[in-house]
């Protein structure tokens, strides 16, 4: 076997390059084999910021949490109590009415708004079902599809808009308290929607809350013989719960009712399944520097400060790495392929990690699962649906939705979970040092072919 001896001493060098640089870009999780504490007690203590608003603080040995005692926005700021450097914040923005005739999950451009609903129904239900009549009806065809679609919005005008942002409301906070029974112990509060400005969502009064539960020690719960539950020490649990939601797709009703007595033959139904309401959580992280003003923030006008503040590089998502730092909002919503896929639902979740450059350290994380419980009006199951997801990256923070299917008059009911965990590795396909990794390997061997072709001297490396 023969081998250049230009080619030969290339390719050791790129060797020699690359094992220290691999070796920095992607380095060992030291934070993987951290054991979590079983019992980790709450010191609860409040604090004013500069303008006067009230912030309650969990603190334990592992975990410090804040959230604000009232306000407009609904949000929960943690971190490594022996590592503040990275804050990480996940701010609820509010809830948006979709349609899931294309699409399972949450994407803008199928909200349900009145152009969108009108091009829907009108493609899929009222064309089709008129096109059995244009040979009869001849020249009249179009005077009566005229007047039907007048009559569409004619009723579409009465409908809420898609998105309710829960800035601007008034929220009303209950608790914190100490819970106690047996070996469970934690502290409860409640994130109640009080008052809304917007008159077209004044049902959703009283009808959204955020309840939570901070753990003091790992505890499992038993919700009903299907469903139970496990949360570590120093992990928030919060169940977020919809009732008397006013959908969109109902208010039809009245028009195919409309319809279907101007003529009977005219006879549509349009499957109220095919709606679903998303939730829209902002993940963001910033430095210690500027907690005072996020805290400001959070209580005042709507603003994205936390946003503009936040310095996240990405989420971890099972196994895939996704990039933030851009702002992709002008595309369309990504899937959480996951949550399309699974089906021993019950034993799994959903974990999104923050990435921020550190692996030494318990990083962020939040979690659902991919299933919600709808409620009978006493609180009792009713039946559980599927739960998908979808996200975009935003400019150094992601948006993720939790899409929830068309639950009609019944009550919501999903229990995402936040707190801190092992650094997960770096998925070692999609990351960017990954991808810097290779273009390096492609120049080395580009040079190392350039000098093959300009010399030709061989050495025999197998023969003496």
């Amino acid at each position: 076997m023969k081998i250049n001896k230009n080619k030969m001493l290339s390719f050791s060098l790129a060797l020699l390059l690359m094992l220290p640089l691999a070796s920095a870009l992607l380095p060992a999780v030291s934070a993987e084999g951290m054991e979590e504490p079983k019992s980790l007690p709450a010191q609860l203590k409040y604090e004013r910021t500069e303008k006067g608003y009230v912030w309650y603080r969990f603190e334990t040995p592992l975990i410090t949490l804040l959230f604000p005692a009232n306000g407009t926005k609904p949000m929960f700021i943690w971190w490594y109590t022996n590592d503040s450097s990275k804050v990480y914040v996940v701010k609820f923005k509010g809830v948006i009415e979709y349609l899931r005739f294309i699409l399972p999950y949450y994407n803008k451009r199928y909200q349900a708004d009145n152009v969108t609903i009108k091009q829907v129904v009108e493609e899929k239900f009222i064309e089709p079902k008129l096109s059995s009549f244009k040979n009869s009806l001849h020249e009249q065809y179009e005077q009566y599809r005229k007047t039907i679609i007048k009559k569409l919005i004619f009723w579409l005008a009465d409908l809420h808009p898609p998105f309710l942002p829960f800035s601007g409301c008034r929220w009303e906070l209950s608790g914190p308290k100490l819970v106690s029974k047996d070996d469970v112990s934690y502290w409860a509060f409640n994130f109640t929607l009080k008052s809304v400005p917007f008159y077209r969502f004044r049902f959703a009064e009283n009808n959204i809350q955020i309840r939570c539960r901070f753990y003091n020690a790992t505890t499992t719960e038993v919700i009903d013989e299907n469903y139970n539950y496990t949360v570590a020490a120093g992990q928030l649990k919060f169940d977020f719960v919809v009732s008397n939601w006013e959908w969109n797709i109902d208010k039809l009703n009245d028009f195919l009712d409309w319809l279907k007595e101007w003529n009977p033959e005219l006879n549509i139904t349009i499957p109220t399944d095919k709606a679903g309401l998303a939730l829209w959580i902002n993940m963001a992280f910033i430095n210690i520097e500027d907690l005072a003003s996020v805290k400001d923030e959070a209580l005042s006008q709507p603003t994205d400060l936390v946003e503009g503040m936040s310095k996240m590089k990405g989420v971890i998502i099972g196994d895939q790495y996704y990039n933030v730092e851009r702002d992709e909002t002008s595309q369309d919503e990504k899937p959480i392929e996951a949550t399309l896929r699974l089906r021993e639902r019950f034993r799994e979740r959903i974990r999104l990690h923050f990435h921020c450059g550190k692996t030494d350290v318990p990083v962020g994380f939040l979690e659902f699962v991919p299933w919600a419980r709808i409620l009978y009006e006493n609180g009792t199951t009713y039946k559980y649906v599927n739960v998908t997801a979808s996200y975009i990256a935003a400019g150094h923070h992601l948006r993720l939705f939790i899409c929830y299917p068309y639950f009609g008059n019944y009550t919501l009911e999903h229990d995402p979970t936040i707190g801190l965990a092992s650094a997960p590795p770096l998925p070692t396909l999609l990351t960017p040092e990954v991808i810097a990794i290779l273009m390096l390997v492609t120049v080395i061997i580009t040079i190392a072919i350039l000098a093959y072709r300009r010399k030709k001297e061989t050495i025999n490396i197998i023969s003496p």
